[in-house]
């Protein structure tokens, strides 16, 4: 079984690693430092229960590919807004009843958050080159199994761009 976790949560990385399970992990309102360093504990709990190797990690994030930069990042920009406006809202609707402060301080994160901070340390968005370049440092980085691409981040990009930046 693979466990989808929250790197801001922590908690189930200990414990998916200390049961010797598989993890997916998204990026999703986290960023990279922030999930290496949940896969950090997750690979200690593993250690430390005896399990051979590091785990398997999966880990999804945003991936848009056009032909040119401009484009790469020009295209997706409202999209990818949109979504983390969603999310920051999201998490001030339910701070009150779930998470509390943690959820306010991940919102707040959000809110301070401009595209270029994103693409910085929580999305992979370039040309081909750029792109396969920055996933192979990724995997090598954070020891991961695999990467699921996420296409369409905010889900407001035309199909037709979804595709090729599939396609590329």
């Amino acid at each position: 079984a693979i466990l989808v976790v929250d790197p801001d949560a922590m908690l189930p990385f200990p414990a998916m690693g200390q049961l010797g399970m598989p993890i997916f992990a998204g990026v999703g309102s986290a960023s990279v430092p922030d999930v290496s360093e949940a896969i950090s504990q997750y690979r200690l709990a593993w250690r430390e229960a005896g399990h051979p190797g590091d785990g398997d990690v999966m880990l999804r994030l945003g991936i848009y590919v056009a032909e040119d930069l401009d484009r790469a990042l020009s295209e997706p920009r409202e999209s990818t807004m949109t979504y983390y406006n969603r999310v920051r809202r999201g998490l001030i609707r339910t701070a009150d009843s779930f998470g509390g402060e943690r959820r306010a301080l991940r919102a707040q994160r959000l809110a301070d958050l401009t595209y270029e901070d994103a693409l910085q340390d929580r999305l992979v968005y370039g040309t081909p080159e750029t792109v396969a370049n920055r996933l192979a440092e990724l995997r090598d980085e954070l020891g991961l199994s695999g990467i699921i691409m996420e296409p369409n981040v905010g889900g407001r990009i035309p199909p037709d761009q979804v595709s090729n930046s599939s396609h590329l």
